[in-house]
Formats: structure tokens, C-alpha cells, sequence
């Protein structure tokens, strides 16, 4: 074959590398393939090295005898391929960044890459470039992680914006699952006395209980990464999954702690506790404050005419609610609630929380919110193990209904894990205001 056909083979034999490697799961015949394909490739890249060589020495023989030394094609001697560790690896990167900054001015991964095949290291930059096999989280593609080898060689990792979580911040009884399990009795019913007259029997009554009975919930997060992405990017991406996946599961347990379905492998969210006050906002999008006002002393009545004490009260509500409140004004554009501009804001005594977990697309209208008035001091969150981390290179993992190997497929696995329930010692500690519209 000549050159041509020698290059468009090349580019064949790397397609049908390509093909192969990006499947989840290698069989044997595959492994095979890929060996074979792989011994093709070396061979193909060394006959085009060869013929290369050969039309650079045929074009150098052409140029007239007197012609200038510095005006000649200027090439690069062969060098043999030795066997690196990664440290030497990322040193020769480090050292192409300085090179091609040195001599050209020029940044970036291109520049690098140009500067180590000038170097004799034209294989290490191969290595870097084309190191996009297909895993979990890969380096060669942008969304999978392969921003993380990028064109600028960025030092940092953008964070990922998530909902705000109140419910640990709010401030609940936190109680310990110990084996497992936490349980006390609580009463449902009290005794009660009445008056007789000389010589009358008594009035009996019956107090009666109930139990909380709170039981360990299991809360994990399983992130395989690629060794080569740990090696080669230059932010440090295992602590940053580490750190991504703390986030992750505290917005879950702050969303299963208000709206859990209670299933049996997630807590019942305490808006979901059965008997509960509910009452239905008034005033569609535009309410009168004398609605506004009268929604939410029904929540708060819930609690003081059930003789609670209303123990670290707060309310939890969405933005757009949050927004419509603040920004409240009279006939004279002051504003009716301007405790709610405060840094720490607050309405009608007490606490507000914002924060997506409520959600502003329900009912009919796909526009209806809840405002939560929650007596925190009352609701118990039952903590097992806190968030805890392992890490593994030999693991199996399931993906899709298929086993797969971390140390076949060279990847570390980091799993993050910890325990939680939620209950509340009274059914009155909780009242929520269904279908806010305000400000829609």
C-alpha cells in the first residue's frame, strides 16, 4: 500500500477500535479483537513512519546543494518508545506546557501536544489525546468528564447548582437509630377527671399510647471513575466527586425528610404523615391580605389550639411564594412584611426557609406551591452512620442488569452511604397550606 492507502487504513482500523472499546461490558472475543486491531494499528503506524522518512529524505535530496541549512525541511529523528511511568508521564506534559509557552507564546492542549511530538514524545501525546475509552465517567468525552483534561488546563471544577436544604438547618430533635431502630412509647389519649357528688362512684378513663417507632433507611450514592481520569486531570476529581456526592445525598435526605413516600426503603416524609392539618390557600394568584392573613393564622391555630408548644416554629416555602411576600407593599408602597429583607428572614415571629424542595408545579394548573409551618422541636430525625465513604479498584458493580468488574475495566469505584428515618412526636407539629398560587 502506498502512503495514502496506508493513512486511510489508519483512520479505518482506529473507527473500528473505537467501536469496540466503548462497550459496557468485553467479552473475550472482544478482548481479542481489540489486541488484534491494536497489533494492526502499530504496524500500519510504523510502515507510514517508514515511507514518511523516505518522501521527507527524497524531498531534501531535491533541494539545490547551496541551499541554506535553516531554509532545509527540518525533521525530527526517530526515537524508540520507552516505557514511562504515569509520574513521567505527567512531567513531560508539564514540561510541553512550559516548552510551547517558552518558545511559541502559544497555550493549550494543541500547543502541548505539538511541543512533545517536536520532543521525540509524539506517543505520550497520543496517549493523553486519544485516552477516551468509553466508562463511567470518561475523560475523552465533555459531559462524561473529559473536561477535566481541557484545552486550557483549568485548575478547578464548576460546581453543579442544587437545591437549598433546611430540614437539618431548621434544627430537629436528632435522635440516635441504635441497632437499627429507635422506639418509644408516646401517649395518644390522656386520663380525664370530672366532679361527683358525696357518696358517687368515680369516673373512670383510659389513657391511651402509641409507639414512634423510627427504623434505619439506607441512603447511597455508587460513582465509578476511570483511572485514567484520576491520573490525568489536574483538579483533584476524586475529592470533587466526593464532595458532589455529599451534596447529592443531602438533597435527597432533605427532600425524603419533608415529601418520602414512606415505602420500604425510604422514610414517610412528615408531609406525608396521615392526619396532619391541611387547609387549602385562598385568593388564587392575587389574595387580599386579609386572606393571606387569615391562611396563615389557620396553620398556626393548628398548633396552639392543640395546646402545642410551638417549639422552634418555622415556615419552609418556595422562592417564588418567598419573592411574592417580600415584596408586598400597601397604598403607599410600603412594604406589609419588611422582616422578610432581613439577612435571616422572618414572618409573623417566625423563621423562614426557602428552598426548592417545595415544589411550584402542582395541582390542576401545574402552578400550585405549599407554605409549611413546622414545629422543628417536635419532629425527630433518627441518624445511623453519617455520611461515610469506601473506595474500591476490584469491586463489581451492577450496570444495567450486567456485572461489571472494576479491575477488569480499570476503575475505582467510591461509594458514599449513610442511615436516616424521620417521625414526629405530635401529628400537630406539622400543617401545611395546600395550593398556593401567590404570585403566579
Amino acid at each position: 500500500m502506498n502512503l495514502a492507502q496506508l493513512r486511510a487504513r489508519l483512520k479505518a482500523l482506529t473507527g473500528e477500535l473505537d467501536v469496540l472499546t466503548v462497550k459496557d461490558a468485553l467479552t473475550a472475543e472482544d478482548i481479542t479483537a481489540i489486541e488484534t486491531k491494536t497489533t494492526e494499528i502499530e504496524d500500519v503506524e510504523k510502515s507510514i513512519g517508514i515511507l514518511e522518512k523516505a518522501e521527507a529524505a527524497k524531498a531534501r535530496a531535491a533541494l539545490p546543494a547551496d541551499t541554506p541549512i535553516n531554509e532545509q525541511q527540518r525533521t525530527v529523528p526517530a526515537q524508540p518508545e520507552q516505557k514511562l511511568s504515569t509520574s513521567e508521564k505527567i512531567g513531560l506534559m508539564v514540561a510541553g506546557m512550559a516548552k510551547a509557552h517558552i518558545e511559541t507564546g502559544m497555550k493549550g492542549a494543541a500547543a502541548t501536544f505539538k511541543a512533545m511530538e517536536e520532543a521525540g514524545f509524539g506517543y505520550v501525546a497520543k496517549e493523553f489525546a486519544d485516552a477516551h475509552k468509553k466508562r463511567a465517567l470518561n475523560s475523552g468525552s465533555a459531559a462524561s468528564g473529559g473536561v477535566l483534561v481541557p484545552e486550557n488546563m483549568a485548575n478547578e471544577i464548576i460546581d453543579i447548582l442544587r437545591p437549598n436544604t433546611t430540614f437539618l438547618q431548621a434544627g430537629p430533635r436528632r435522635v440516635p437509630l441504635v441497632g437499627g431502630n429507635y422506639k418509644v412509647p408516646a401517649a395518644a389519649s390522656g386520663a380525664t377527671a370530672g366532679w361527683r357528688g358525696e357518696g358517687k362512684p368515680v369516673a373512670t378513663s383510659q389513657p391511651t399510647f402509641k409507639d414512634i417507632n423510627m427504623t434505619t433507611k439506607f441512603l447511597d450514592s455508587l460513582v465509578p471513575l476511570t483511572n485514567q481520569i484520576i491520573r490525568f486531570s489536574l483538579p483533584d476529581v476524586r475529592a470533587w466527586v466526593e464532595m458532589d456526592m455529599s451534596q447529592s445525598m443531602g438533597v435527597e435526605l432533605d427532600r425524603a425528610a419533608y415529601y418520602g413516600s414512606g415505602t420500604v426503603n425510604q422514610p414517610l416524609g412528615i408531609t406525608k404523615i396521615p392526619g396532619i392539618f391541611r387547609k387549602g390557600a385562598q385568593g388564587g394568584v392575587s389574595p387580599s391580605i386579609a386572606q393571606l392573613e387569615e391562611d396563615a393564622s389557620a396553620l398556626e391555630l393548628s398548633m396552639m389550639n392543640a395546646n402545642l408548644p410551638m417549639l422552634g416554629a418555622a415556615w419552609v416555602m418556595n422562592p417564588t411564594t418567598f419573592i411574592y411576600l417580600q415584596n408586598l407593599r400597601d397604598g403607599n408602597g410600603n412594604r406589609y412584611y419588611p422582616e422578610l429583607q432581613n439577612a435571616t428572614p422572618t414572618w409573623r415571629n417566625k423563621r423562614v426557609f426557602v428552598t426548592t424542595q417545595v415544589p411550584a408545579n402542582g395541582g390542576g394548573t401545574t402552578d400550585e406551591s405549599e407554605i409549611m409551618l413546622v414545629a422543628f422541636g417536635h419532629v425527630l430525625f433518627g441518624e445511623g452512620t453519617s455520611i461515610s465513604f469506601s473506595v474500591s479498584t476490584e469491586a463489581t458493580f451492577v450496570k444495567d442488569g450486567v456485572a461489571v468488574s472494576a479491575f477488569q475495566n480499570d476503575l475505582t469505584l467510591i461509594k458514599a452511604s449513610a442511615e436516616a428515618d424521620v417521625d414526629m412526636r405530635y401529628l400537630e407539629s406539622v400543617a401545611v397550606l395546600e395550593g398556593v398560587r401567590w404570585g403566579r
